[in-house]
Parts: C-alpha cells; sequence; structure tokens
C-alpha cells in the first residue's frame, strides 16, 4: 500500500477478476453490483482488471479449439504480470477467487510480497476439483493446469477474506482470522418486484442457471414430469444453452440468458425453483438463483443445501423440498393457491431488502477493506 500516516478518505482498490465486466454472475452480484455503493457511500474505488482477453472469452467455452484456446491462455497467463505493477499503485488489491485461471498462486504471491493489502472475495467452494465432486471438467485437457490448492494459499497470505457463506467462511477460517461473510446479494432497483406470470391455463415454473449448474436442474425432473401429468404446466429454462430435452408431458421454453432482460424473464413465473445434490460443493453456492426470483416476488422452492437453509424458510417465504414427493407436493400447493404464491412472495421479497441487498452487502463489504487497510 502507498505509505499513508493514516487511512485515506478515498481508497483505490484493484480488483483481479477473470472476465471482463458484465459477464461472469459472480463478479455481477458481488464486486461489479457493490462499486456504485462503495465509491458513493464509502469512498472505495474500484479498478476492474479481467485475466481474461476477449479473444479467450470468446472461445473458452467452445467445443475444439484446443490449440486456439491454449494460446490464449497463455497469452493472457503472461499478461497478468502487469497486475503485479499495477497494484503498487493502488491502497489495496481484491482477488475475485483467483487472479489466474490457470497456475498456483503465482501472482497472489508477488503481490503479498510487494506491499499492497490482499482482500480475498470467493463465492463457491473452489478449493474443490471436479474430479472431487463427481462434476465433468468443462475443458477436460486444461483441468490439470488449474491449481484447486492455490485457495489454501491464498487465504493464508490475504490480509481479509469476504466469502459469501458461513460454509466457505469456515474453510476460510482454518487458514486465517481476519474472515467477513458477505452475502451475494441483488441490486434492487434493478430486480422490481414484478407481477407474476399472466399465463392462467397453465403453471409456470421458472429454473435459470449457467450452462455449468444445468446438470442440477436434471433433479427437478422427475418431480416436474409427475407435475405435468396431474396439470398443465410450463418449464421455463433460463440458461445460455438448452437442457438436454424437454420436460415430458410440459411445454418446454427455453430463454437465452440476456443481462438486460434477466429480471423480467425471471419474473415471468409462478414460482422458481432450485434444486440440487448435497455435496461439497453445493454446499458452498450462495443461493443466487433463489435471490432472483425472491427479489422479484417470486415464491420459491429450493432443496435445503448448504445457505438454502438459510435463506427459505419453510412455508413462509418459499418451500424447502428434500424429495421429488416433497417438490411435487410443494408446486402443487403453490399452483392451487394463488393467495399463497403472493403472501409467500411478497416475503420472499422483503427477506431480499432485509438481508441481501446490494447496498447492504457494500457496507459489510468496506468494513473488512477499511479493516484490512488499517495501517
Amino acid at each position: 500500500m502507498p505509505a499513508h500516516s493514516a487511512l485515506p478518505d478515498r481508497v483505490r482498490l484493484l480488483a483481479l477478476v477473470s472476465k471482463t465486466v458484465g459477464i461472469a454472475p459472480n463478479q455481477r452480484y458481488r464486486l461489479e453490483q457493490w462499486a456504485p455503493h462503495l465509491a458513493r457511500d464509502h469512498g472505495i474505488e474500484l479498478t476492474f482488471l479481467p485475466f481474461e482477453s476477449p479473444q479467450l472469452t470468446e472461445i473458452l467455452y467452445r467445443k475444439g479449439h484446443l490449440a486456439k484456446k491454449a494460446g490464449w491462455v497463455i497469452y493472457d497467463f503472461l499478461r497478468r504480470a502487469a497486475a503485479v505493477r499495477k497494484a503498487r499503485d493502488y491502497d489495496g488489491v481484491i482477488v475475485c477467487r483467483e487472479a489466474s485461471l490457470i497456475g498456483p498462486a503465482f501472482y497472489e504471491r508477488l503481490i503479498s510480497r510487494s506491499g499492497p493489502p490482499i482482500i480475498y472475495d470467493f463465492d463457491d467452494a473452489i478449493w474443490l476439483s471436479p474430479h472431487a465432486t463427481g462434476a465433468e471438467a468443462r475443458n477436460g485437457p486444461f483441468t490439470w493446469l488449474h491449481f484447486f490448492g492455490k485457495t489454501d494459499t491464498i487465504c493464508r497470505i490475504a490480509d481479509a477474506i469476504t466469502p459469501g457463506n458461513e460454509y466457505l467462511a469456515r474453510f476460510a477460517r482454518a487458514r486465517n482470522v481476519n474472515v467477513t461473510v458477505v452475502p451475494t446479494s441483488i441490486e434492487l432497483k434493478d430486480y422490481p418486484a414484478l407481477p407474476e406470470v399472466s399465463e392462467k391455463d397453465r403453471f409456470v415454473v421458472c429454473w435459470t442457471g449457467s450452462t455449468s449448474t444445468l446438470a442440477h436442474f436434471e433433479y427437478a425432473r422427475p418431480a416436474l414430469e409427475k407435475l405435468a401429468a396431474e396439470r398443465p404446466v410450463e418449464v421455463r429454462v433460463i440458461c445460455s444453452e438448452p437442457p438436454s430435452k424437454p420436460i415430458a408431458g410440459a411445454k418446454t421454453t427455453f430463454i437465452r440468458w440476456r443481462a438486460d432482460s434477466e429480471a423480467q424473464d425471471v419474473a415471468d413465473c409462478h414460482v422458481g425453483i432450485m434444486p440440487l445434490p448435497d455435496n461439497e460443493a453445493t454446499r458452498g453456492k450462495c443461493g443466487l438463483k433463489a435471490l432472483q426470483y425472491m427479489a422479484t416476488g417470486r415464491p420459491v422452492v429450493v432443496s435445503p443445501v448448504g445457505m438454502n437453509r438459510d435463506l427459505v424458510e419453510d412455508g413462509v417465504n418459499g418451500f424447502q423440498a428434500s424429495t421429488t414427493k416433497e417438490l411435487v407436493d410443494a408446486l402443487s400447493r403453490l399452483a392451487d393457491d394463488a393467495a399463497l404464491r403472493r403472501r409467500l412472495g411478497e416475503a420472499a421479497r422483503r427477506t431480499v431488502e432485509d438481508r441481501f441487498s446490494a447496498e447492504r452487502a457494500a457496507a459489510a463489504f468496506a468494513g473488512a477493506v477499511r479493516q484490512a487497510l488499517e495501517p
């Protein structure tokens, strides 16, 4: 950190992120969302420095192109050295998940030795490899270049850690005492409470997520197909890719994800679902899908895994469902009772307003930053 006799009124932080602003959910619903509040209310200015070049982002998750991917990954890894030089001009550095897509905590160590304090922010159990959880690596040949053990190292050298939930915080506290839980949040002005879909002839269920979490959608398939056998159902899937096959007996609508219509797309339903298996990786999830539905005033039905247990109070602002039968029963109750949907949806919105707004999360993050930067 530049020499100061006291903490300055205006703090400048360099945020090392994976992608260009506006693309990655973990960045958008955390640092990017907090940035305006940090600058306006807390005197903290963020400058974002992505690891991925536009060329790498364009091809990274496409099938094939291995040689081109490898070339751009190496190029971007070498280009990341500029972050070490830039860091010296800032009061502190935020590492969002990792400074580099590949390799050990090489750049994090260099930055730590050069002086500026490091604030480490993460919102998933990123210390687990895909093989440890049974998940399929999306870039198989490149998986071995990703050092999952670096999370342990970065936790140890960081001056402050801001994990997204208590499960992640337990991992961090075993390595560092300076841990502040800062939940993933919702910018309320971007997610107003909206009327539910006007569709009267069928019950509309929404699932939203990234391509990497489409596998979680499949955990709801048996319940959705059973529900569809009993009543007219439409299942809306908001993602970058459609599911492998439609829900049997239901109208399956694929909506390609777009940032500018995301809130309206999520709200155009009667209920939102967040099915999850119960494993180490999913216990680290921060409930973003549920928060999105809840912010728009939709009731949710979630698997009681990890943070979902704390986020959704059964029968108050949504339902928890561990089994296919419980999911069918919860959805059936909501399908049959518009007043129940309205009551739970209003409570869901209040939950986001009271505990998970971007303004509140930014204040918690600012507190952790100020403490880390105190001379």
